[in-house]
């Protein structure tokens, strides 16, 4: 079922998302006349409803198209039908301390054989929906092959699994956590923790 926060670039898939809207509108509902929140974003480090204004200018935005361009993919052969990017929104908060919500957006490339790593891509909340800025990438250093992000005290946190150079592509043996805040003109990794899985 695809979530209301992600987004993909390939014909054949929003055609699939057309068909699955109805299913996942009610399963929404169902999840949040029941108590609980959907896919919520993680905003300021607190749950929140994908209903706040900065979520919902978020979600006007195709950011499969946007982070394609800035995963700088390889190219497929024409109608490849495995190359499908998709774009997670993962977290809203303000982190460039200037009153504006910035998206983080969870993406990697397309691959037809193994996966390649998560990165999250943190784009300006002071730039116009029509052509998002970026900010800069985080969780590059890692091979992270799952991503959570949330945003406290104007920092942004990262917590997943993730490969190390001696374990297969198949199996993460790492979990990381890292923190990133921005210094005015790019973000600065102030943290980077890792322990193998058991």
């Amino acid at each position: 079922m695809t979530s209301l926060t992600e987004r993909t670039s390939h014909p054949r898939a929003r055609r699939y998302q057309t068909w699955t809207s109805a299913a996942s509108l009610a399963a929404c509902l169902t999840v949040v006349l029941g108590g609980g929140i959907a896919n919520a974003a993680t905003v300021d480090g607190a749950a929140a409803p994908v209903t706040t204004i900065a979520a919902n200018a978020a979600g006007r935005v195709d950011w499969a198209s946007v982070v394609e361009s800035a995963l700088n993919c390889p190219k497929p052969r024409p109608r490849a039908a495995w190359y499908v990017v998709h774009a997670r929104v993962a977290a809203v908060g303000d982190l460039t301390r200037d009153g504006k919500r910035e998206t983080v957006v969870v993406s990697s490339c397309p691959s037809s054989t193994s996966s390649n790593p998560l990165i999250a891509f943190v784009y300006d909340g002071a730039s116009k929906p029509s052509a998002p800025r970026l900010l800069g990438k985080l969780g590059k250093n890692r091979y992270f092959r799952t991503l959570k992000v949330a945003i406290q005290g104007g920092s942004a946190h990262l917590h997943g699994k993730a490969i190390s150079d001696r374990a297969p592509r198949c199996c993460p043996d790492l979990i990381v956590s890292q923190t990133y805040r921005w210094d005015g003109t790019r973000f600065r990794k102030t943290a980077d923790k890792a322990h193998r899985t058991t």
